[in-house]
């Protein structure tokens, strides 16, 4: 079909465009003007910095506020965790609570009372509890081996020997009935001596091995003048006896000492003594059936006479308490 134009059509359209033009550039312009109008408001017009720095602080104080309120629920929630956390520990069958004013001796009069062996069984050898100290260590490989046997008393048997380790040593001493004697408690050094008090004992060669200490021999001395060498020492000594203070000699740095009960009633304290490079860590075990279990382990072959081969002990006070609270450890067999 024949595309008909009607007049006057070409300069419609042509006007038509001019208006958009037009209508553009004015918008243009409009847009131009207010945008300038605007910045000179702006530039005339003073700020509002009060009302910015109220609207700051509201908004930091609410975000404090929201702070608080996040922090207190999580300290509620620590507070809590470590309420379970203390439960558990002291629930442990590790330890027992902490004694005021030191540790709780065991009532083991009956065994103390005893005045011989059970049926059926005889002491234990320094040859057996070096055999079960080796059965107990949990890394190394004994390279030597020494043991004694205590007095001949069957009321309170004492037996212990020694291993060494790569050029280091780690010693037991088990005892039965323990008692302390009045001059056990004298001093501070006689205290710490008693620990590893050699009076009595015999190497395997059967001869008896010999204690030098001069503190020890103060003891004996002492306990000889009062005539009380035979007197068992009361609770209260005892008590004495199982704290970091009487374990303080004057010829040695204490460390790392702790005395306390454990869940079954039985008195442990362990430690550790440095004598320059020498040093020496020690767990005392007083069971509630009378029984006594010392071990330690120093950084030498002669922890009293050095000189020290390793930087630390073979064995760490944790593995010295697990060793003494085995019950292999029995002074008759």
């Amino acid at each position: 079909m024949k595309r008909v134009e009607r007049p006057g059509h070409h300069r419609a359209e042509g006007d038509v465009r001019n208006q958009v033009g037009q209508l553009s550039g004015e918008e243009t312009e409009f847009e131009r003007r207010l945008g300038a109008l605007l910045d000179g408001y702006a530039e005339d017009a003073p700020a509002p910095t009060d009302t910015l720095v109220a609207g700051g602080l509201a908004r930091g104080r609410r975000m404090r506020a929201r702070r608080r309120a996040l922090w207190g629920a999580g300290t509620v929630a620590c507070a809590s965790a470590l309420a379970a956390v203390v439960v558990v520990s002291w629930g442990a069958p590790n330890r027992a609570p902490a004694q005021a004013g030191g540790v709780t001796i065991p009532e083991f009069a009956p065994a103390a009372a005893a005045t011989g062996a059970p049926p059926g069984k005889t002491a234990l050898t320094g040859k057996e509890a070096v055999a079960e100290l080796r059965d107990l260590l949990p890394e190394g490989e004994a390279t030597g081996a020494r043991w004694w046997d205590g007095k001949d008393d069957q009321a309170r048997p004492a037996a212990g020997g020694r291993l060494l380790l790569d050029g280091a040593e780690v010693t037991v001493d088990v005892q039965g009935n323990f008692q302390l004697t009045g001059a056990d408690g004298l001093t501070k050094d006689a205290a710490r001596k008693a620990a590893r008090s050699t009076d009595g004992r015999q190497d395997k060669s059967g001869k008896a091995a010999p204690d030098k200490s001069a503190a020890a021999q103060r003891a004996k001395e002492e306990s000889k003048s009062d005539g009380k060498n035979i007197r068992p020492a009361t609770r209260a000594e005892l008590r004495t006896f199982y704290s970091c203070a009487a374990r303080t000699a004057s010829d040695a740095t204490l460390s790392g000492c702790a005395a306390r009960n454990l869940t079954d009633g039985s008195v442990l304290i362990t430690y550790q003594e440095s004598h320059g490079d020498l040093v020496e860590r020690t767990a005392d075990l007083l069971r509630k059936d009378g029984t006594r279990v010392v071990l330690t382990a120093a950084n030498a072959a002669d922890a009293k006479k050095g000189p020290a081969s390793t930087a630390t002990p073979p064995l760490t006070a944790e593995q010295l308490t697990g060793m003494a609270r085995s019950k292999t450890w029995q002074p008759w067999v």
